[in-house]
């Protein structure tokens, strides 16, 4: 892309999302608030998938939102038919910028941005500016490069998490019932098995958790409800809640004392509410990382979240302390 247009002469923008995760979608969010409060009658249209899309449907400064033909995750290779037929549709919309900040080389992702773009897609591969696609960048600083390209020089990085206020009394009401004021949050699992906890893991880390004198409220699936409630069926100070959608999730993080969590999205979550968080991360990197000054962090076992060294565990739980 030889000339990046500024914000203000924008009117119909794509942004691609090349990954379908929540916490992806949580690292970007600022980004799309701020080119919306530079420019808000700019049409933002948003391609997406997996988590980001529920998240993405109550965004506050999203237009609209088209979901991709991808399911989880993008990889090489697969699903050109239904990316290209995808890419048709939407380069009908003769957007006036295409931006996709994520680093996916494969060549399907890139002939899908081709088709869509007409040459004027900001990413990666089109953009010299650092840290714009440099590895050692915390994904905020990503974000604020994108927007410092479009003219936005001075740009909130906080994250953007809205909570609808139906859910919020939801959330109230269900605290008020189990009779909980301070509580901590302790997310059972990540995006992917390798980061998630074992039942044997669980109950260990809540019994050295205990020194924090709070109970614990475990968020879960619908499909994880049962197991979760067998795990800890002898445990009085620990509440299973069931989580209708992401925004009750965002609405239990806010409400918590600290977050307990391994790396994914209550990771993120928990740093846009600057919630003191142990966070446990079995592949750690610059881009990922929490972005938060109260968050400690336990690096596992690359092979197995599940392996750590418990004595650096219980140092951890007492670093979260000072903020309690």
């Amino acid at each position: 892309m030889k000339e990046i247009p500024a914000v203000q002469t924008l009117h119909n923008m794509l942004i691609l999302r090349g990954e379908g995760s929540l916490g992806d979608a949580i690292l970007s969010s600022a980004c799309y608030r701020e080119i919306k409060k530079a420019n808000p009658q700019i049409k933002i249209t948003v391609a997406c998938f997996g988590s980001a899309y529920g998240y993405f449907l109550h965004f506050p400064y999203v237009d609209e939102v088209f979901k991709l033909p991808v399911h989880r995750v993008l990889r090489p290779n697969q699903r050109w038919v239904s990316l290209i037929w995808a890419a048709l549709k939407l380069r009908r919309r003769h957007f006036d910028l295409v931006l996709d900040s994520c680093y996916k080389p494969f060549w399907n992702w890139r002939l899908f941005k081709k088709i869509v773009g007409r040459g004027l897609v900001l990413d990666n591969y089109t953009s010299p500016v650092q840290p714009f696609g440099a590895p050692s960048a915390h994904a905020s600083e990503h974000e604020v490069a994108i927007l410092k390209l479009l003219g936005i020089a001075h740009p909130n990085p906080a994250y953007e998490l809205p909570v609808p206020a139906d859910t919020q009394q939801a959330v109230e009401q269900w605290l008020t019932q189990q009779k909980l004021s301070r509580y901590i949050l302790f997310n059972p699992a990540g995006s992917v098995a390798a980061r998630s906890f074992r039942a044997d893991t669980l109950r260990e880390i809540c019994a050295v958790a205990r020194r924090l004198q709070l109970p614990f409220v475990v968020p879960a699936m619908a499909s994880q409800v049962q197991q979760l409630q067998k795990i800890f069926a002898d445990e009085k100070d620990v509440f299973v809640k069931q989580t209708a959608h992401v925004f009750e999730l965002f609405e239990l993080v806010r409400r918590s004392a600290a977050v307990l969590t391994p790396d994914t999205a209550v990771v993120h979550i928990a740093s846009g509410f600057e919630k003191p968080t142990l966070a446990f991360y079995n592949t750690l990197s610059a881009y990922n990382a929490p972005h938060n000054p109260q968050a400690v962090l336990l690096e596992t076992d690359p092979a197995d979240i599940n392996t750590f060294d418990w004595w650096q565990l219980e140092k951890r739980i007492d670093e979260l302390q000072k903020w309690l």
